[in-house]
């Protein structure tokens, strides 16, 4: 008799428990639905944000956080984004071009070689 009612008193308050946080979480949503509300029309309108972290006003003005990546060729993205991206582009052409001058030096040394060693035919009548 004992064990049950111990079973049962468990169970009562457990139940209990649950009814009041499902009426908090109702009460809680409903309070922070109201609390939002008020705080976004405070803030304005929603901009919407970019790959880069950057959104464009309405003047078509481009405003970065601090945290701006250099993601968006062509689009609103943080100053020094472009200045960054022709150094690369000129690396990489500086690159290529030396690679290819170096091949064409190659060649033209091997080309070298190879008439310099290349034996001497005699005519065809000559000497026979």
């Amino acid at each position: 008799m004992r064990h049950s009612f111990r079973v049962w008193s468990v169970i009562g308050a457990m139940s209990i428990g649950v009814g009041w946080s499902f009426v908090a979480s109702f009460a809680g949503v409903a309070w922070a639905k109201g609390k939002a509300g008020t705080t976004a029309a405070a803030a304005g309108p929603k901009r919407d944000v970019n790959a880069c972290g950057c959104y464009k006003d309405t003047a078509g003005a481009c405003f970065c956080g601090k945290k701006g990546k250099c993601a968006c060729p062509g689009d609103c993205e943080p100053k020094g984004c472009e200045e960054k991206r022709n150094k690369e582009i000129q690396k990489e052409v500086a690159a290529e071009t030396k690679k290819a001058h170096e091949a064409d030096k190659r060649q033209r040394h091997s080309s070298r070689a190879a008439t310099a060693k290349a034996p001497k035919h005699k005519p065809a009548g000559a000497g026979q």
